[in-house]
């Protein structure tokens, strides 16, 4: 039972990139697309509940191969990612929302 349900925590994940994947581009298609190319780019902070190096790695995978955002850095510890984004409005709004998909995703696979 554990197995499957892992394997459908997998698919799920797989089934929010892909969601993430066409949002973010459709957005970052809209951002350029734009003649006054009104962004804000800039870098946040996520602090992040995952642990293992598989578990970051993939979330910083998820974040740079999503338009728009780019993982430049972990700390040390593992324990917190440095992300640029190509417009800004709320730095804490999308950290929240990046924990509340990607990191809860990931966590339900790995855990």
């Amino acid at each position: 039972m554990r197995g499957i349900r892992k394997s459908w925590a997998a698919v799920k994940l797989f089934a929010l990139f892909m969601k993430e994947l066409l949002v973010s581009s459709v957005a970052v298609l809209q951002l350029v697309m734009n003649p006054k190319l009104n962004i804000r780019p800039g870098i946040f902070k996520l602090d992040t509940e995952l642990k293992t190096d598989f578990e970051i790695t993939l979330l910083s995978c998820l974040i740079c191969l999503t338009p728009g955002t780019m993982t430049l850095d972990v700390s040390g510890d593992g324990r917190t990612l440095y992300i640029h984004a190509i417009d800004i409005d709320d730095a804490e709004g999308l950290a929240a929302q990046i924990k509340g998909s990607f990191e809860r995703a990931i966590m339900e696979v790995t855990r």
